[in-house]
């Protein structure tokens, strides 16, 4: 399973996501892959049409207001037992 998170550093709501999700894909362990996407740079910006984004397995999960970092771990753990 992958999460991934598009994240630049200028929102601060979006830096709660970033860290509640990297956070849970350690506690996780193996199962779990986490990839930062570093939006910051125009480039990549431009690359995924995003600025700031949570995807868990290529889903996208609504991020406003920040969820906690249980609703977070949860929705990780629900796509695990699916897997």
């Amino acid at each position: 399973m992958t999460i991934t998170s598009c994240v630049n550093g200028w929102c601060p709501a979006q830096n709660l996501v970033y860290e509640r999700a990297k956070r849970a894909a350690n506690e996780l362990g193996g199962k779990v892959v986490f990839r930062e996407i570093d939006t910051f740079d125009p480039e990549v910006c431009r690359e995924y049409g995003m600025d700031d984004a949570l995807f868990i397995n290529n889903k996208q999960v609504w991020t406003g207001p920040p969820p906690s970092y249980k609703k977070i771990k949860r929705k990780i753990e629900k796509q695990l037992r699916k897997l």
